[in-house]
């Protein structure tokens, strides 16, 4: 019985001092919330250096793109091969550049314009942020699922923040909601100029340096001012490609399709071959408002097209 009895304690203890070694393991500096996010929250914030700035992917939102948005010169069989069973996964993605000791979100996903519950505000929580922390809103351009988040049950959901967006962009949507109002996009730009109002900086010009880190490329066609973005520090950078890119699975391999919203299709086709080409020839990682979630990866020139390789 003595025997028995030390030979349970031996057996208890071991086991108390695995689960005590297992509790120092996870509470290593960002151990434990790592892997408590990864395993509550598969799309939590995933960040990635550039330099001296960070670079955080929060996503606003699942998503797929159906095969029947897509039109080219592939044929339904061929898009068929990238997109089998008509759907390819994708995402609704925005990006906090952390720089200078700036809170900068590159977008803003849906909000709350659309049904279903947006993640953006829970992510920037999980960053120890809140709306009211961002300093600057950098739009690529202003369809719905990318400026609706500037907006909080149609009031202004970014407190302090000051807007940016390139000038023919802007001069396209709101000289179109003088023209059309029924056009829905053109007042949801209405009703967010409205709410910055002076806050709404000067426009910037497509392929102007626009931060400190951050320039303009000039991407116009998906929209008439569509930007992506090049950030740049200590000799590192990241492209982050906006809307050029809406199906992963289909558009790197054959760039010549396009989705339905692509305002322009020939210069859209155009900006997405030249500005995925000087990713591949530059070795730029990217990253992309509706490549599937984390939505970064790197790009190399294959054939006509491209592969993307996306962030482990």
């Amino acid at each position: 019985m003595p025997i028995a009895i030390f030979a349970n304690g031996h057996g208890l203890f071991r086991l108390c001092l695995l689960a005590c070694c297992l509790l120092v393991f996870l509470l290593q500096p960002g151990r434990a919330l790592t892997a408590r996010a990864a395993e509550s929250d598969p799309a939590a914030p995933r960040s990635i250096p550039v330099g001296e700035i960070t670079v955080t992917v929060l996503q606003d939102r699942a998503h797929e793109m159906d095969i029947s948005l897509f039109s080219g010169p592939a044929t339904p069989e061929e898009r068929q091969k990238y997109m089998p069973g008509g759907k390819a996964p994708a995402s609704v993605n925005t990006f906090l550049i952390r720089a200078g000791g700036k809170n900068i979100l590159v977008d803003t996903g849906f909000g709350t314009i659309i049904p279903g519950a947006p993640q953006l505000e829970k992510h920037l929580s999980a960053l120890s942020l809140s709306p009211a922390d961002i300093d600057i809103v950098l739009l690529t351009h202003l369809h719905p699922d990318h400026a609706g988040g500037l907006l909080k049950h149609k009031k202004r959901a970014f407190p302090k923040a000051k807007i940016m967006v390139s000038e023919p962009e802007l001069e396209y949507w709101t000289s179109l909601a003088e023209k059309d109002s029924a056009n829905d996009n053109a007042a949801l730009v209405k009703t967010v100029v409205a709410e910055y109002g002076p806050d709404v900086l000067p426009p910037f010009a497509l392929g102007a340096a626009v931060l400190p880190g951050v320039t303009s490329v000039n991407a116009s066609g998906h929209t008439p001012g569509h930007s992506a973005f090049l950030v740049e520090s200590d000799g590192k950078s990241l492209l982050i490609v906006g809307d050029l890119v809406h199906a992963a699975a289909l558009q790197f391999p054959l760039p010549d399709e396009c989705a339905r919203y692509d305002m322009d299709v020939p210069a859209a086709v155009k900006a997405r071959k030249a500005v995925l080409a000087m990713a591949a020839e530059k070795d730029i990682p990217v990253a992309g408002m509706h490549i599937f979630y984390p939505g970064m990866g790197r790009v190399k020139a294959e054939g006509k097209g491209f592969v993307f390789t996306p962030m482990p």
